[in-house]
């Protein structure tokens, strides 16, 4: 059976960079050539060793990278506090990114990148695509926002922690199950995208509230929706629809892309 390994290539590169930099912190405004050359060669060589290490762990058939797209400003459009409170990249791993991307190349491990939708949008879209073809698929990612597509063809692996996501240990971390996650966020807040939430809707508020229907329509609809609560909810409709919209991953972004060119050591030219 294919396996496929979907990367969050910055969720993945970014965090190997910072190990890397710590030790020249703070850097000055004029970096010297040899700190940034140290700093470039000892991020290569985590990515390498990041990559084989993932591929003897997972025993994956096909590996793909994913980057961020350029122009993907949709979510900003609608919310444009979206991920305000996030970090530029640092200069030199912005410059060192196609080096990088050549070396896992050289691993066979390709990249993609589509310019108008993040790195979540287009792994979600493959990932889905793949799991209705009933392949089987893991994420790469520390990221949170990709807990509500976990299913049996679907896996999410924490890349740091080695560790494999299941829907019991998001049940027990959020209270909630996968199928519920966006809403709760969007009803609690997510400080990761900068998503503030509901003001005074905080977890409890938010458990007692999804564990009424399926969806915010039927709990608020439910005879046992407390009235200030439901009120609370239809004050900040709106917003909370823009959350959701923003908090949900795409799955329809299309590629191009056959499962051949997604194989592990499939030359690209």
């Amino acid at each position: 059976m294919t396996h496929l390994l979907l990367i969050d290539a910055l969720n993945l590169i970014r965090r190997l960079y910072a190990v890397q930099e710590r030790p020249y912190l703070p850097l000055p405004d004029d970096v010297a050539e040899s700190t940034k050359t140290q700093i470039i060669r000892n991020t290569e060589a985590m990515l390498r060793q990041a990559l084989l290490r993932l591929q003897q762990e997972l025993q994956p058939s096909h590996a793909l990278l994913v980057f961020d797209g350029r122009d993907s400003v949709w979510r900003k459009q609608l919310y444009p506090d979206y991920k305000a409170n996030r970090k530029p990249m640092p200069a030199i791993l912005a410059e060192a990114l196609p080096l990088l991307k050549q070396q896992a190349s050289d691993n066979g491990f390709n990249s993609v990148q589509q310019d108008d939708y993040e790195a979540d949008d287009v792994i979600a879209s493959i990932a889905v695509k793949m799991a209705r073809h009933g392949q089987q698929v893991t994420i790469v990612s520390t990221d949170k926002g990709f807990l509500p597509l976990l299913s049996a063809q679907i896996h999410i692996y924490d890349a740091f922690a080695r560790q494999q996501h299941s829907a019991e240990a998001v049940l027990q971390k959020f209270g909630v199950d996968t199928s519920q996650l966006v809403r709760y966020w969007s009803l609690v807040g997510d400080s990761t995208n900068n998503i503030p939430g509901v003001n005074g809707i905080g977890p409890k508020g938010a458990h007692d509230l999804l564990a009424l229907g399926a969806t915010l329509t039927e709990a608020l609809e439910h005879p046992d929706c407390h009235k200030k609560l439901k009120q609370k909810i239809l004050q900040h409709k709106e917003q909370i629809k823009i959350f959701m919209q923003i908090l949900s991953l795409k799955t329809d972004v299309q590629l191009g892309l056959n499962l051949q060119q997604m194989r592990i050591g499939y030359a690209t030219s």
